[in-house]
């Protein structure tokens, strides 16, 4: 392939003309989904019903990161909104399959396309070590190829399609020597204090508490919660919540539902309730920590919400999702999936403007842990059985020694 050297915008309309010629992206991988470091393979197939004149055929990889946020601040009495939109690339590349192009940039050659269909295979190796596919509210990172029939007059015709690049996340090998390890239990205690009329003051607390930190997509989490309500009043629906918390650029964070429970329906006034192993299951979902990225960062947190009439009550802890399970935990059955959040909901302008993609990640369907099977072979050893053929051992080894005795003696 020859690179064409220019990073211009590439037209996305289709054939007005009355051309009747089309294109076609094959890839070989039909799932469409790499990873960092593998290979695009594929052919861009033109299909022309009758003889066309063209400049040439061009393809393009292209990956990037795109995040757009308004931040609210005052400046005196005056209430400012700034707008930010921030573009990280990690790779733009245009090469031209058929053709001729000139040093700068330009289409020099006339060609002619026969009625048939003409197949231009291709290979590209994606580079090592870019983040992973993302999709959320004003912010993606994409991987696309785009193909190209480059007309002499006119606007060209044009195919895309969006590929999803994964990148492994192993708590074993985790670059951040801050976070606990991941069997440490995370704990989190939330209080809130309500001034009543005989000036004493009555208070409500509650306490979430996480087993483990890292968990895979299709992993149930358990979580024990506690609440203590030692006010007059009464509460609302108590709920288990687990959040995304994607970053724009350096501070500005937007929480994300993707799973919600509800345990409780209300605490009475004085009414202390503890629940023990409420389960929730991680939805497939991006990985934690988005690699150097710049523009997104994601994180994820388990959390707990009482509402009271003037507040809420909250306590979070935070998780790592990864894409390789923990020591002891065997996948048996996995298969990628599309993750189900719906960011365009309620934003007209975004599901209007871009193309609607949802990349594909790897999700657990059975997992296996083979800590219990170990369990389980331990309380074997002392079964009756064993016992009695140890007893019987020991007998003989006691007999022999009388015996050895007598002798001697």
């Amino acid at each position: 392939m020859i690179c064409c050297g220019t990073n211009a915008p590439m037209q996305h309309n289709h054939d007005k003309s009355g051309t009747s010629a089309y294109l076609e992206l094959s890839l070989e991988q039909t799932d469409l989904v790499y990873y960092s470091g593998d290979r695009i393979r594929g052919a861009l197939i033109v299909h022309v019903a009758a003889p066309v004149t063209i400049a040439g055929v061009e393809l393009r990889f292209r990956g990037a990161a795109r995040a757009r946020w308004r931040e609210i601040g005052t400046e005196g009495s005056r209430k400012t909104e700034v707008e930010h939109e921030k573009e990280e690339i990690y790779f733009d590349d245009r090469f031209c399959l058929w053709g001729k192009v000139a040093d700068d940039s330009r289409w020099e050659s006339r060609e002619v396309l026969n009625r048939g269909r003409h197949l231009f295979p291709f290979q590209y190796k994606l580079p090592d070590g870019i983040p992973c596919s993302f999709e959320g509210p004003d912010a993606s990172i994409r991987y696309t190829v785009h193909g190209a029939l480059v007309r002499v007059s006119g606007a060209n015709i044009v195919t895309n399609k969006t590929v999803t690049v994964l990148r492994d996340l192993d708590v074993k090998k985790d670059s951040e020597k801050k976070s606990p390890t991941s069997r440490h239990i995370l704990e989190d205690h939330a209080e809130r204090t309500f001034s009543t009329t005989c000036c004493r003051p009555s208070r409500v607390s509650c306490s979430l508490c996480v087993p483990k930190r890292s968990f895979v997509p299709g992993e149930t989490i358990h979580a024990d919660v506690q609440i203590h309500n030692m006010t007059m009043k009464k509460s609302g629906v108590c709920r288990l919540h687990l959040k995304q918390l994607v970053t724009y650029g350096e501070s500005h964070c937007r929480p994300i539902l993707l799973e919600e429970l509800e345990f409780h329906e209300g605490m009475r006034p004085g009414q202390r309730r503890q629940w023990n192993s409420l389960s929730m299951a991680v939805p497939a979902t991006c990985p934690s920590r988005l690699s150097k990225c710049r523009v997104i960062d994601v994180r994820y947190c388990v959390a707990i919400e009482c509402q009271f009439s003037d507040s809420v009550l909250y306590a979070a802890v935070p998780i790592t999702i990864v894409t390789v399970p923990e020591r002891g935990i065997i996948p048996v059955r996995w298969s990628y999936q599309e993750c189900v959040q719906d960011y365009t909901e309620g934003n007209e302008e975004e599901s209007s403007t871009d193309e609607i993609f949802r990349p594909k990640y790897k999700f657990f369907e059975e997992l296996k842990d083979i800590r219990k099977d170990k369990y389980f072979i331990l309380k074997l050893r002392q079964s009756p059985g064993i016992k009695r053929r140890l007893l019987g051992n020991e007998g003989e080894s006691r007999a022999d020694s009388e015996a050895v005795n007598e002798s001697k003696a």
